[in-house]
């Protein structure tokens, strides 16, 4: 099987679609719009969970999702777009089989991005945000369909002096979760797992 460090040394850079704010949570939209195109070419279900989909406006992803004709179910703990459900992630997840999931959560460290309580911005230790992010991905693993896929975007940056990856931990997760790594895509500073559930 590749390795993680062979397949960043040989990353697709996507576009910079630009008009997004990295300081408010917000990704490069040209991920999502990459992965649709991996969803749909995969000939899998085309149903897509986003878990963490921010609140900072009109959701981009579920454009994307629509042009697509592609059925993108986003959850959030505080939707400002009418088409994001209320709901805590790390709690529940859509009763449906899903054909992908992208995976974006708030990063540890970053500003408070909202002032509910469960706001992963608000974890305080690293430990307690891990513990917290394997619930969601726990979630994944029934409702995936064979050969799904999964978008996780995260970064290796520090932290108050501590080196926080991003990408090892989702490696460590979604492998337990039964999901082989076979992509990855850059978009700086972000860089982009994309994993396919092989049981």
């Amino acid at each position: 099987m590749t390795s993680y460090l062979e397949l960043r040394h040989n990353a697709m850079v996507l576009r910079d679609i630009g008009g997004y704010d990295l300081d408010r949570g917000e990704m490069n939209p040209a991920i999502f719009e990459e992965f649709l195109g991996e969803v749909v070419d995969s000939d899998v279900l085309p149903v897509i969970w986003e878990p963490f989909a921010g609140h900072t406006g009109r959701s981009r992803a579920q454009d994307f999702a629509e042009e697509a004709e592609v059925k993108l179910i986003s959850h959030d703990l505080e939707p400002s777009d009418e088409r994001v459900i209320q709901a805590d992630s790390t709690k529940q997840s859509p009763e449906v089989s899903l054909g992908g999931i992208l995976f974006h959560p708030p990063y540890f460290g970053s500003r408070l991005l909202s002032e509910n309580e469960a706001d992963l911005s608000a974890i305080k230790s690293l430990e307690d945000y891990s513990k917290s992010l394997q619930k969601t991905v726990d979630f994944v693993k029934v409702p995936l369909v064979k050969d799904g896929l999964v978008c996780a975007v995260g970064r290796d940056y520090r932290h108050n002096g501590m080196r926080v990856s991003l990408a090892n931990m989702y490696l460590e997760m979604f492998g337990k979760a039964g999901m082989s790594l076979f992509r990855v895509w850059l978009s700086e500073p972000d860089v982009v797992l994309i994993f396919r559930k092989s049981i």
